[in-house]
Parts: structure tokens; C-alpha cells; sequence
């Protein structure tokens, strides 16, 4: 009995760390009742940062961070999502033209690019792009990849670039030809709003190479 409990576990353990882990680092989240966005993680640079990972970066990086856009509104409502961009600060323009970012949305395994420029740019995400149509706890997942240049001049280390994204929300009631939502234990009754809420996340990229190179030489 002890070895077949040992090789289940083996097992269960085998399978566990062979099946793919899909976190997003970044998350963005509506709360229905609080008809306001959450920004996760955060930073020092900014409260709305979704950019753990655009730190620290060397010429000739490419990196990539993982955001999760998700609706935790009341399963009486069905939410579409919007997103634009408004491009970058004055002082950091100059910086972020040097730098290429792409936008992705992770739609049946397949990688469908709705932004795809440097990253002072509106670009495809001038105008409200839709991200899609969520019901309570559902999710949409982007992929931002960010793109810098072996040949990135010495004079942008320590810099820090600042542009920003908006996103805006519409609610809907649930009608009887949609799908059923999963129950997330709300009953709280609100009166459905038909209003937009729209606020603005700043996006931080930052330069610190020479940092990097002076503790490899420490």
C-alpha cells in the first residue's frame, strides 16, 4: 500500500509540473461593485505600473510581459472591454521612439497583434479597440513585447519612459439567449448602469543598463 501511495504521488507530482503555467504578471481588474479598474502589481514609479519585467533592460533585449485583463462584476452582468493608448509623456517621447513594443491578444491559440509600432505611438491603438465581450470571471490575456535595439545609445541609460493606456467598460444586462455565467456567490442587487468608466494606467519603461554592467564589473 506505501508504494502504490509512492508512485501515485510520483506521479500526480509528474503530471503537475508538466502542464503549463499561464500567470499573468500584470492584471487588470473590473470591479462591478466599486465601478472602478484595479491595477496589479503596481510600483514606486507609478501605483498603475502592469511593467515588473520592462526594468533593468540592456540593449538587445527582448522581453515579454503578461497581463490579464478580467471582469469580477456581478453574474448578472456581461461587460465589454475597451482599451486605446494615448502615447507617451512629453519628456519621455524621444526615449520610448527608440524602443519597439508590440501588443498581442491570445485568441484560440493563435497570436492576433493589435499593436505593433515604437512605443510612442497611438498607432492601431489610437481609437477604442474592443478586447472582447467578458461575463463575471472572465478573462482576456495580452502578451506586450518590447523590443530594444543593440545599437541603443549610452545617453537613455537611467531613463525612464511614461506612456499611457486607457481603458473603458460598458455594462449589459444578461439576456436569456446568453450563455449562462459561472455563480460567484453575489446576490447583492445593484440597478445596471449604462454608463463608461474610463481611467488611465501608466505604462513604465526603464533603461538602466550601465547598472547592470557596473555590478558585473564589481
Amino acid at each position: 500500500m506505501r508504494k502504490i501511495i509512492t508512485l501515485i504521488i510520483t506521479v500526480v507530482l509528474a503530471m503537475s509540473n508538466a502542464l503549463p503555467t499561464f500567470a499573468a504578471d500584470g492584471k487588470v481588474t473590473y470591479d462591478g461593485n466599486a465601478k472602478e479598474f484595479i491595477f496589479e502589481p503596481g510600483s514606486t514609479y507609478s501605483p498603475t505600473d502592469l511593467f515588473p519585467n520592462f526594468k533593468d533592460v540592456m540593449p538587445g533585449d527582448s522581453l515579454t510581459q503578461k497581463i490579464m485583463v478580467k471582469n469580477d462584476a456581478s453574474n448578472k452582468v456581461k461587460v465589454k472591454i475597451y482599451m486605446r493608448a494615448l502615447g507617451a509623456h512629453e519628456e519621455s517621447a524621444t526615449f520610448l521612439s527608440q524602443l519597439g513594443l508590440q501588443v498581442a491578444k491570445s485568441a484560440d491559440n493563435e497570436m492576433a497583434y493589435m499593436f505593433d509600432a515604437t512605443a510612442d505611438k497611438t498607432a492601431q491603438l489610437t481609437d477604442w479597440v474592443c478586447l472582447g465581450t467578458l461575463y463575471s470571471g472572465g478573462e482576456v490575456n495580452l502578451d506586450v513585447l518590447l523590443h530594444v535595439p543593440i545599437s541603443l545609445d549610452n545617453k537613455y541609460s537611467s531613463q525612464i519612459g511614461y506612456l499611457d493606456w486607457e481603458f473603458m467598460i460598458e455594462e449589459f444586462p444578461i439576456e436569456d439567449s446568453d450563455p449562462k455565467p459561472p455563480q460567484t456567490g453575489d446576490s447583492m442587487d445593484f440597478i445596471l448602469w449604462g454608463v463608461t468608466a474610463t481611467v488611465a494606467v501608466t505604462i513604465i519603461f526603464i533603461l538602466m543598463y550601465w547598472k547592470r554592467r557596473q555590478k558585473k564589473e564589481d
